[in-house]
C-alpha cells in the first residue's frame, strides 16, 4: 500500500481538497502499519481538523486513532488516551459498529494503562477488546486479549485469575494451532509460574517454548532458564544462563543476571568473584535507576493528566446530561427536584475530586521540597547510625562482601547530606541578600508607617516578586502550580508572607482591615492544600514553598 501511495505523491497536490486529507490520512496509516515512528503531529491534526469541520463520522473516528498512535509514538500517553478517547466518543454518538477500529483503540488504551501502572482502568477496556474480537471472531487477536487480562490481574497480584486468563489464552492458541502463538505464550507463563514455586510445570513450559523463540524472545527465556535452575538449587545451571542473558542489550537484564551471579559466587564461597560480579552489577543498576526515575516521574505527570483529562471529559458529559434535562425541566415538578439532586450530588464529588487533587498536587511538591531539609538530613543520619552498627557486625562475622555493601550506601548516604547542607547554606545567604535589597526595605518603610497615603505602583510589587523568586528558586511558579487561578491579590499577600511581614503591617500595605487580610489567608489555605485551615497555617504553608 505504501508503494502504491508513494506514485501518487507528486500529482496529489492538484486534487480537491477531500481527496488530499483522504491520500493523508491512508499515509499515516500505511506508516504506522509499517512501523514507521510517528515523529510529528502537524501532519494527523490537520487531517482531523478536516473532518471534525466537516462533520465526517465515517473517517473522523479512524483519524482520531491515528492522532493516538501519533502521541502514544511520540510519548505522550495522556494526550494519546484522550484521542482514543474522542474516537470512542464519536462513535458512541453517531451509534458506529466498527467493532475492528474499536478492538485496535481498546488495544491500544490497554498497552498505554499498563506502561503508565494504571492498573485499575486495565481489566475495563481489555475486556471490550475481547468483547470487539469475539463479535469479528479474529482468534489470534482473542489470544492476546486473554494474555493481556492475565497480565493484569498478575501485576495486580491477583494470582488465581491471572492463572485462568493465561491457560485459556494457551488452550486457544493451540485450538487455532499456532504454535508460535502458544509457544511464546508457555515462556511467558512459565515466568508467572516460577514466582509461585510451581517448578515442575514452569520447566515444561519452557522446554516447549524454546522450540520456536526469536532474538527478542531469547533474554527473558535465559531469565526464566535462570531463575527455575536458581530456586530448585542448581546453581552452575543458572549460572550457565544469568551468562547467557549478559549478551542481551537491556539493562534491566544485564543489572539482574550480574546480582544473581554474584548471590552465585557467594553461595559457593568466591567472594572476591561475587564482589568484582556485584561491583558490575552496581554499574548497570545505578543507569537503570537513572532511567527507571526519569520514567516514574513521567509517570506520575502522565496519571495526573490523565486522571485530570477523566475528570473534565466527566464534567462535560456531566453538562451535556445536565442540558438535555433542563429541556424537559417544564414536564413535571418531579424531574426539577430529580435534577437539583443530580446537579448538587455533582457539585459536591467535583468538589470533593478537586479537594483529593490539590492535596496530591501539594503532597508532590512537599515531597520534592523535603529532598532539600532539615528533616531529610536527620533521617539520613539515623540511616547512617543503623549501617554504622551493621558494618561493625559485619566486621565481627568477617562478611567482606555485606561489608562493602554497607560501606557504599553509608558514604552515599553522607554525600547525599553533605550536598544538602550545602544547599541550605547557600540558600540562606541568598535569603540574607534578598533582606538587603532596596525593594525589601521600601516594603518595610511602608509596613511601619503610620501615613495610610503611601501607596505602592504596580513596577514594585513586580521588582518585589522577582526577589523573592530569585531567593527562594522559582517561588511564585510553585504557588501557581499548585492554584493556577491565583489573583493579584493573594498573591500579593504570599509575597508579604514570605518576606516576613506581619498581618498587621499586611494591612497597612493593602489598605485593609486585619479581618480581611486574616479572611483571605484562610481561604488561601484552602486553595493551596485542599483542607481548611486557620490563616496561620496558610503562614506556615506558603513559608515552606
Amino acid at each position: 500500500m505504501k508503494v502504491v501511495l508513494d506514485t501518487w505523491a507528486d500529482s496529489i497536490g492538484h486534487c480537491p481538497e477531500r481527496v488530499r486529507m483522504y491520500y493523508n490520512l491512508l499515509r499515516v496509516k500505511a506508516d504506522d502499519k509499517a512501523y514507521v515512528t510517528h515523529t510529528s503531529d502537524s501532519l494527523i491534526l490537520s487531517i482531523v481538523r478536516y473532518y471534525r469541520e466537516q462533520r465526517d463520522k465515517t473517517h473522523l473516528p479512524e483519524a482520531l486513532y491515528y492522532a493516538g498512535r501519533t502521541y502514544s509514538d511520540l510519548k505522550d500517553a495522556p494526550r494519546a488516551l484522550e484521542y482514543y478517547q474522542r474516537a470512542i466518543d464519536v462513535m458512541e454518538r453517531e451509534e458506529l459498529t466498527d467493532y475492528n477500529l474499536l478492538s485496535r483503540i481498546y488495544s491500544q488504551m490497554g498497552t498505554l494503562f499498563f506502561y503508565q501502572e494504571l492498573y485499575d482502568e486495565l481489566p475495563g477496556v481489555l475486556r471490550k477488546a475481547y468483547q470487539c474480537d469475539l463479535i469479528l471472531k479474529d482468534s489470534a487477536n482473542l489470544v492476546f486479549d486473554l494474555r493481556d487480562i492475565g497480565r493484569s490481574f498478575a501485576v495486580r497480584e491477583r494470582q488465581d485469575s491471572a492463572d485462568w486468563y493465561y491457560r485459556r489464552a494457551i488452550a486457544m492458541a493451540q485450538q487455532i494451532k499456532n504454535d508460535v502463538l502458544r509457544n511464546m505464550l508457555y515462556r511467558e507463563f512459565a515466568g508467572f509460574c516460577i514466582k509461585l514455586g510451581k517448578y515442575a510445570e514452569a520447566y515444561e513450559m519452557l522446554q516447549i517454548g524454546r522450540t520456536t523463540i526469536d532474538s527478542l524472545g531469547l533474554p527473558p527465556f535465559y531469565a526464566n532458564m535462570a531463575r527455575y535452575y536458581y530456586c530448585t538449587n542448581r546453581l552452575d545451571s543458572a549460572a550457565y544462563y544469568y551468562e547467557k542473558e549478559l549478551a542481551s542489550n537491556s539493562l534491566l537484564h544485564k543489572a539482574g543476571a550480574y546480582e544473581s551471579l554474584a548471590n552465585i559466587a557467594h553461595r559457593q564461597g568466591n567472594d572476591a568473584k561475587a564482589w568484582a560480579l556485584f561491583q558490575q552489577h552496581v554499574l548497570y543498576k545505578d543507569s537503570l535507576q537513572n532511567i527507571i526515575r526519569t520514567e516514574t516521574m513521567n509517570k506520575i505527570d502522565a496519571l495526573y493528566n490523565y486522571k485530570k483529562y477523566e475528570q473534565e471529559n466527566k464534567e462535560l458529559k456531566s453538562k451535556e446530561l445536565q442540558r438535555k434535562f433542563l429541556l424537559f425541566l417544564s414536564l413535571s415538578l418531579t424531574l426539577i427536584v430529580l435534577l437539583l439532586g443530580g446537579v448538587l450530588w455533582q457539585k459536591y464529588k467535583r468538589k470533593e475530586q478537586t479537594m483529593l487533587l490539590q492535596q496530591e498536587k501539594l503532597k508532590r511538591q512537599q515531597e520534592k521540597l523535603k529532598q532539600y531539609s532539615q528533616e531529610q538530613i536527620e533521617e539520613n543520619k539515623k540511616k547512617i547510625e543503623e549501617l554504622s552498627w551493621q558494618l561493625e557486625n559485619a566486621v565481627k562475622d568477617k562478611d567482606l562482601l555485606h561489608r562493602n555493601l554497607l560501606q557504599v550506601q553509608k558514604e552515599q548516604i553522607e554525600k547525599d547530606n553533605r550536598r544538602i547542607e550545602e544547599m541550605q547554606e547557600m540558600q540562606r545567604k541568598v535569603e540574607a541578600g534578598l533582606y538587603m535589597t532596596n525593594i525589601y526595605n521600601k516594603f518595610q518603610t511602608v509596613a511601619n508607617s503610620k501615613e495610610k497615603s503611601q501607596l505602592l505602583k504596580i513596577e514594585d510589587w513586580q521588582e518585589l516578586q522577582e526577589q523573592v523568586d530569585e531567593a527562594y528558586g522559582g517561588f511564585t511558579t510553585r504557588l501557581k502550580e499548585l492554584y493556577p487561578q491565583i489573583s493579584e491579590k493573594e498573591l500579593h499577600i504570599c509575597l508579604l508572607i514570605k518576606i516576613g511581614v506581619t498581618p498587621t503591617q499586611m494591612a497597612t500595605i493593602m489598605i485593609s482591615s486585619k479581618q480581611d487580610i486574616s479572611s483571605v489567608r484562610s481561604r488561601l489555605y484552602t486553595k493551596l492544600s485542599g483542607t481548611k485551615g486557620s490563616s496561620k497555617q496558610c503562614d506556615q504553608l506558603v513559608q515552606s514553598l
